[in-house]
């Protein structure tokens, strides 16, 4: 079985009509956009882009039909700059399938409202460690694991099972 070990290092929020103006603007990752409910700002959608500044220019365009002016002025987005574990160091060249599979994991695991339901079928990608760093938001914790036994294993610790001739562990 592998295991896909990823960081994710999310930028603080910026406005959505400030976003694209920032230089992590220039990087490729995912996203998360937050919308301002009553001063709580709630998880509202999550995408990957290998470029955010042409995927905000294409989101301008498609939230423009949708919401105000006023609306727009309530939306935030992070974004988060990815680096995966390759053999013996970490790495911010991460391939295309990578990128896919932490968005859809993220999607499965947060469930935000703005995703359309057909990408909320449950994860099916590797079995994937993220560990989140920089300014977290919530609902975003700081270690997401997709294998709940992997979970409780790296939690909890293992000890060998009595027997002394069995190798298998217990959780």
């Amino acid at each position: 079985m592998a295991i896909e070990l990823f960081q994710i290092n999310w930028s603080k929020l910026y406005s959505f009509d400030k976003a694209s103006n920032q230089p992590e603007a220039k990087e490729s990752g995912v996203y998360a956009l937050y919308k301002s409910i009553g001063g709580n700002k709630k998880l509202h959608y999550i995408g990957k882009s290998n470029d955010f500044m042409k995927r905000f220019g294409v989101h301008r365009q498609n939230t423009a039909h949708m919401y105000s002016e006023t609306d727009l002025k309530s939306c935030y987005v992070t974004f988060g700059i990815m680096s995966s574990f390759d053999k013996s160091k970490m790495s911010y060249e991460i391939l295309p399938e990578q990128l896919k599979d932490c968005e859809s994991f993220l999607i499965n695991e947060l469930l935000p409202q703005g995703n359309d339901p057909s990408t909320k079928k449950g994860y099916k990608g590797s079995t994937i460690i993220i560990i989140n760093s920089g300014k977290l938001v919530k609902p975003l914790k700081k270690v997401m694991i997709h294998n709940p036994m992997l979970e409780k294993l790296l939690k909890n610790g293992f000890k060998p099972k009595d027997s002394e001739d069995d190798d298998s562990y217990s959780f």
